[in-house]
C-alpha cells in the first residue's frame, strides 16, 4: 500500500511539473525544423503530438526504469546547411550556446540520475546538438511590437516563416541510447522561438536560453514519466 501511495504521489508531482512547464513557457514551438544529419538515421522519427517535439521517436519496448545512470555527452553544433547562421557565429557565441545547453541538461538530469562517464548495462547515453541558432534583436523586436506597422509585419512574417520579427530561434536534435549496446531508446527534433507576449525582452541570446531551459525541464519530466511507465 505504501509503495502504491508513493507511486501516485510521484505521478502527481510529475504532472504538476509538466503543467508548470507548459504554463511558464516564454518561447513557442515553431515549424520548419531542418534535419542536420546529426542523428544519422531519421527513418524512425515521426511528427509529434501536441505538446511533444516536432519529430519524435520512442522504443515502446524499452524499460527506462532500469537506467539509474546517465552519460551526458558534450553538446555539439551541427549546421543544417552551409548557409546556416550557426556556422557564421563567433567562437565566443558558439561556446556560449553549447555550454548553456549542456549546463541546463546537466542540472535537470542530476536531479534524478547519477551522472557517469563509463558505459554499462544500467547507463543511458544522451547526445544532443544545436542545429540552428539566431539571436534575438531587442531593438527590432520592441519596434515590431510597439508600432502598428511593425506589428503587422511581424505577424505577416510569422504566417510565412513561423516566427515573429526580431525574436531568437533555435533548433536541436537529440537522442537517448543504451550506452552498452548503442540501441536507440528515444530521439527528438524540435525548434522554438521567442514570442510577442511581453514588451520586456531579454538580452541577445535570451530567447534561445529560454528554449534551452524549456527543453531541459521537459526532458526531465518525460524521463520521469518513462521511468514510472506513465508516458
Amino acid at each position: 500500500m505504501k509503495i502504491f501511495i508513493k507511486r501516485i504521489a510521484r505521478i502527481i508531482s510529475i504532472g504538476a511539473v509538466a503543467l508548470a512547464i507548459s504554463g511558464c513557457a516564454t518561447t513557442e514551438q515553431v515549424p520548419n525544423v531542418r534535419m542536420s544529419g546529426f542523428l544519422g538515421d531519421y527513418s524512425q522519427l515521426h511528427h509529434g503530438k501536441p505538446g511533444q517535439a516536432e519529430f519524435t521517436y520512442r522504443d515502446l519496448n524499452a524499460d527506462f526504469s532500469k537506467y539509474p545512470k546517465v552519460i551526458l555527452e558534450p553538446v555539439q553544433l551541427w549546421a543544417a546547411d552551409s548557409d546556416s547562421a550557426l556556422s557564421k557565429l563567433s567562437r565566443e557565441d558558439q561556446q556560449l550556446l553549447v555550454d548553456y545547453l549542456y549546463v541546463a541538461l546537466r542540472d535537470a538530469l542530476q536531479k534524478d540520475y547519477i551522472l557517469v562517464t563509463e558505459p554499462g548495462p544500467d547507463v543511458m547515453r544522451i547526445r544532443c546538438a544545436i542545429t540552428e541558432a539566431r539571436a534575438n534583436n531587442p531593438v527590432k523586436e520592441v519596434l515590431s511590437t510597439l508600432t502598428p506597422v511593425g506589428l503587422g509585419i511581424s505577424y505577416a512574417r510569422k504566417i510565412v516563416t513561423g516566427t515573429h520579427s526580431g525574436v531568437g530561434v533555435v533548433s536541436v536534435e537529440g537522442e537517448v541510447v543504451d550506452s552498452a549496446s548503442g540501441e536507440r531508446l528515444a530521439a527528438v527534433i524540435d525548434r522554438r522561438a521567442g514570442t510577442k507576449s511581453s514588451l520586456t525582452k531579454p538580452a541577445r541570446w535570451g530567447d534561445v536560453q529560454d528554449a534551452f531551459n524549456f527543453w531541459a525541464r521537459r526532458m526531465q519530466t518525460n524521463l520521469a514519466l518513462l521511468r514510472a511507465h506513465q508516458y
